[in-house]
């Protein structure tokens, strides 16, 4: 058993909680997606998508012990909220698809990184896996913010121009440059602590 099972400091749940909080994320994505493609934006598919935030809401309050998920649904609902009040002002169905998917990803992203941790070094720092959060969080938002240019622009993202690819591929390189970086620090740390 590695160092950081042992330390105090670093409270990792047993897998069931871990099946549940990724069993939850991945079905709240998959019915939300279906009601958007079935049924595109209307009161039920807003119902569900409140629904979920206002549970995010609740789980954010209750002050869990596990850092990746209180900060997953911090920043996933922030960028949420803020990208679908941006995509109902100016956005077009993608957009306020990106929006409201936003945090199912950052939650589902925390949920995947818990057991990961149990088996290596890599994301054991409870810092590293917020830190991976934030960068997921990020993502998304830039993701978001790429669809309302496209839809300033009034281009399909379909059919992108080269500037939009040019964004589109700084901005993937931008995320995985970020998460190499704090995968990389993470590491030291743990072999630095050693």
């Amino acid at each position: 058993m590695s160092d950081h099972q042992n330390a105090p400091n670093s409270r990792i749940a047993g897998p069931p909680f871990d099946l549940i909080w990724a069993g939850l994320a991945g079905t709240w994505l998959v019915v939300e997606s279906v009601l958007f493609g079935v049924r595109g934006m209307d009161p039920v598919v807003s119902a569900v998508w409140a629904a979920g935030l206002v549970v995010a809401g609740l789980l954010v309050v209750t002050r869990r012990g596990e850092p990746e998920l209180v900060s997953a649904l911090r920043w996933g609902s922030s960028v949420t909220v803020a990208g679908g009040a941006a995509a109902l002002a100016i956005g077009g169905n993608f957009t306020l698809f990106l929006a409201m998917h936003a945090l199912l990803v950052v939650v589902l992203c925390a949920a995947v990184l818990r057991p990961v941790a149990r088996r290596t070094d890599w994301v054991a720092s409870g810092r590293v896996r917020v830190r991976l959060t934030w960068t997921v969080a990020g993502t998304c938002a830039g993701l978001i913010a790429f669809s309302l240019m496209q839809d300033l622009r009034g281009l399909p993202l379909i059919h992108p121009d080269v500037a939009s690819l040019v964004t589109l591929g700084t901005m993937f390189e931008t995320a995985v440059t970020v998460a190499i970086a704090v995968l990389w620090r993470g590491r030291r740390e743990t072999v630095t602590t050693r």
